[in-house]
């Protein structure tokens, strides 16, 4: 399939993109098993299947998401992108990216991550992420869903490796282990995260010159300090040269080297890290 992102794509589209990602999974984990051995590790304990096994096994892909660093090559010159899994290559990836060593390990994680889920959710299934609302993150994304919430499993290693990469503070173990726990929470359709999956944390709309960012009224109401620390993290990003906040829920971004897309996935990631559960 052409590397259409997942958001453009139509739904016979994004059907398939699901098949060919769940035709990756078995290969991604056996990668992932063989690169622990590489590194004198036992895949026997450290992929147990338990989910206290996710706070080590995040440990040590931080790290070498750390070491490696990111590829001197744009996403554009980058030879080794065709042999990307096929959600890196349809997802939005942004340079300087990651480089296909630290991919592997994050698609890896995914892939025993959901074994994980699945294990402690039997009733979550694969499907195409949709939304009554077309600005939804995960639009025509291969997302695990149960009740009403739904979740693209790389997301959030992706933006975590971003961090590490990029020399940034990444997600620690325990903070991993926190958001496998919530999403098995929502998935339960227990707790905030699944009382509120039928409303998206962000919305971003393109204007002339800026994008319109608006947040979900309780994150304004009941979390503004995280609201003020998500515009202190964002006007320090490359690209980004200003923040305004022009209301408790709404911000003017001017980043000009950003899209509309690349916004509204990053702030959305960023709050799943922060918010308080």
């Amino acid at each position: 399939m052409e590397d259409l992102l997942y958001e453009s794509m139509d739904a016979t589209q994004a059907a398939d993109a699901l098949d060919a990602y769940l035709a990756e999974r078995e290969a991604a984990l056996l990668q992932l098993r063989a690169a622990l051995t590489d590194h004198g590790l036992n895949p026997g304990e450290m992929l147990d299947g338990s989910v206290y096994s996710i706070s080590p096994l995040w440990v040590w892909i931080t790290a070498r998401a750390a070491e490696l660093g990111v590829d001197p090559r744009t996403l554009a010159e980058d030879p080794t992108r065709p042999t990307w899994p096929s959600w890196a290559r349809h997802g939005r990836l942004v340079d300087p990216h990651p480089p296909a060593s630290t991919i592997a390990l994050i698609d890896g994680f995914a892939s025993y991550l959901a074994d994980v889920l699945t294990a402690q959710v039997p009733e979550a299934a694969w499907q195409v992420g949709h939304h009554r609302i077309a600005d939804y993150p995960m639009l025509h994304y291969p997302v695990l869903a149960a009740d009403s919430h739904e979740i693209f499993l790389p997301a959030m290693p992706l933006y975590s490796a971003y961090q590490s990469a990029h020399g940034r503070d990444p997600m620690s173990g325990t903070e991993m282990l926190a958001h496998v726990r919530r999403t098995i929470t929502a998935l339960r359709g227990e707790g905030p995260a699944a009382t509120t999956a039928e409303d998206p944390a962000v919305t971003v709309v393109a204007e002339v010159g800026c994008f319109d960012v608006g947040l979900r009224a309780d994150i304004a109401e009941h979390h503004p300090e995280v609201v003020e620390q998500m515009i202190h993290e964002l006007c320090d990003r490359d690209g980004v040269e200003s923040v305004h906040r022009y209301g408790p829920a709404a911000l003017v971004v001017d980043a000009p080297e950003w899209d509309q897309t690349r916004l509204k996935l990053w702030a959305t990631m960023w709050l799943q890290r922060h918010l308080p559960r």
